[in-house]
């Protein structure tokens, strides 16, 4: 699930900006929380644990939720456990509120104003418009006019809106969690080379 560009000591490298570590700390949140479910002796510990802790038998019922929803199955092929799950629900859940925060986030900062014009925030924009309704685009106003020029194009990372998205899903059609984790990356270093401008 990891993306496979990625190499050892690349985490280690990153280090959001203040503005956006929320956004750091959920991504990864989210990729250790799934690699542990996934491990079935992390199952069977966590409850037995909360069966013999008085109070914490309602953290079986949640993770029996949990693995419901990921449709995960373990299963044991040559004396080793293989875990199947179905992450797909859950990356297009986490990926429209990390791109809904991003982009809040960023509008509230005192660095809007520098932010506000340049095509990846308004590509952005789009991205947690869309998130937020239905994960569809709506390229469109209440009174139908489009919010998109003819032939106006907003890109990022070869990632590429323009009207010809209205009403396709954003999720994960378009763009992928892994993508708006790297958005917002983009974004976290953008925050620091403001922070180094000398009118800053």
């Amino acid at each position: 699930m990891v993306s496979n560009t990625w190499k050892e000591g690349d985490v280690k490298n990153i280090n959001f900006h203040p503005a956006l570590k929320d956004i750091e700390n959920m991504f990864f949140l989210f990729l250790l929380s799934v690699r542990m479910l996934s491990d079935p002796e992390m199952q069977s510990l966590i409850k037995t644990k909360n069966s013999i802790n008085d109070g914490y038998e309602i953290f079986n019922e949640i993770l029996e939720k949990v693995n419901q929803s990921m449709n995960l199955k373990i299963e044991i092929h040559d004396r080793k456990f293989i875990s199947r799950l179905d992450l797909s629900g859950q990356m297009v859940f986490l990926g429209k509120a990390m791109a809904v925060l991003t982009y809040d986030y960023l509008l509230s900062s005192p660095y809007n104003n520098v932010l506000s014009n340049e095509d990846q925030f308004i590509f952005l924009k789009f991205i947690r418009n869309g998130a937020a309704h239905h994960n569809k685009f709506n390229l469109k106003d209440e009174k139908g006019e489009w919010k998109v020029a003819e032939g106006e194009i907003f890109e990022w990372d070869g990632l590429k809106i323009s009207r010809s998205l209205h009403g396709k899903k954003v999720f994960n059609d378009f763009i992928t969690l892994f993508n708006v984790f790297s958005l917002a990356k983009h974004f976290s270093d953008r925050l620091k080379s403001i922070d180094l401008a000398p009118s800053h």
